[in-house]
């Protein structure tokens, strides 16, 4: 169902708007690994974590120059590195490839997780705002477009920290942002997997996405698909189990959720790419990553990431 590619070409990108993810086999070598591993072990552990400034790596000239004016010098010469890695593995080539337009690098961060029998996070869509009816337009854009590569710097698989993603749930989280945004269908919660059934189970809101994707079995199949919510025990049938230098990109409106690392201790490095096309509340949030929402709407590709192209 997903296509495990070391280049983007046309087919990759068809296929990661249908299924919302592809990964990439061996995308950095066993030195790249190492290199980037030795910069995420030179900070404590408590700096690598989703939200530590100090995770958080430059971008553009102005946030290196900023780091010379503090005297980090050690830090510079780290972003250095990851900057010309992302230029040599051509990210914001295939990044522009994706979207069919210019776009231009958000963060960079290193993600430590550590061993825990907790899952890191359950299932959720990353661009579902969770506020209240009265203030939600301001963060769901849909036609805003940004784009996720997660390289994995250590093995992940079941209960080892590996992502799992519900392939084409990314096509309905877009179509309830369009009717969200568009005031066609009304705001509830939708932001965890139960909350997203629930919206998409009732029948106003299930015509509506139906008609927008012009699927008439989408929803039925997703219902079914994602039915073990309701029991006991989780299922491994969307985890992805990747080596080290292994990557995935993949669109975050997609349901998703990150397993417990229970025998050792987990490594990403993550790169986000959006167009120019933003608002200052999404820049704003993107920046400090202190919320306890989602509210980046990771769409690709002219706003439609999710609809076939003439490409």
């Amino acid at each position: 169902m997903f296509h495990e590619k070391a280049l983007i070409n046309l087919e990759d990108i068809n296929n990661l708007r249908e299924n919302g993810l592809i990964k990439i086999k061996n995308f950095l070598s066993e030195n790249e690994v190492k290199e980037i591993i030795n910069i995420a072990k030179s900070h404590p552990p408590s700096e690598l974590v989703k939200g530590h400034p100090k995770s958080y790596r430059s971008t553009n000239i102005r946030l290196l120059l900023y780091k010379i004016l503090k005297l980090n010098f050690k830090k510079f010469k780290q972003d250095i590195k990851i900057l010309n890695l992302a230029k040599k593995k051509n990210l914001n080539f295939i990044s522009n490839r994706i979207f069919g337009e210019k776009s231009y690098l958000k963060f960079i961060d290193i993600y430590h997780t550590p061993i825990s029998d907790k899952n890191l996070l359950p299932w959720h869509t990353d661009m579902a705002y969770q506020g209240d009816e009265k203030n939600y337009e301001g963060f769901v854009n849909p036609d805003q477009d940004f784009l996720k590569f997660f390289i994995y710097l250590t093995d992940v698989g079941p209960d080892n920290g590996c992502t799992s993603y519900i392939p084409k749930s990314h096509k309905i989280a877009y179509a309830i942002r369009k009717g969200i945004f568009e005031k066609a269908i009304k705001y509830q919660p939708y932001f965890t997997l139960k909350e997203f059934r629930n919206f998409i189970s009732e029948k106003g809101n299930a015509d509506f996405i139906k008609n927008f994707l012009n699927d008439n079995n989408i929803i039925d199949e997703f219902l079914k698909k994602t039915n073990f919510i309701n029991q006991k025990e989780d299922t491994n049938d969307f985890d992805f189990s990747l080596k080290a230098g292994d990557a995935i990109i993949f669109d975050e409106g997609g349901l998703h959720k990150a397993s417990k690392c229970l025998h050792s201790e987990r490594f990403v490095l993550r790169y986000l790419y959006g167009t120019k096309k933003r608002n200052i509340i999404s820049d704003l949030f993107l920046r400090k990553k202190t919320q306890n929402f989602f509210h980046q709407p990771d769409n690709l590709g002219k706003g439609r990431p999710i609809l076939p192209t003439n490409e």
